[in-house]
């Protein structure tokens, strides 16, 4: 997992994703900072 902050106060988390057919692929996932560090904890 790879978190990049960016200056708006977003937080953008790629996340591994596996659909129904088992193929696996990365998602961006974008949440406000104040959430993620709130989720973190």
């Amino acid at each position: 997992m790879m978190d990049e902050n960016t200056t708006n106060g977003l937080v953008c988390t790629w996340v591994s994703v596996t659909d129904d057919a088992g193929r696996t692929h990365m998602e961006a996932r974008w949440s406000l900072r104040q959430a993620a560090a709130a989720h973190a904890a």
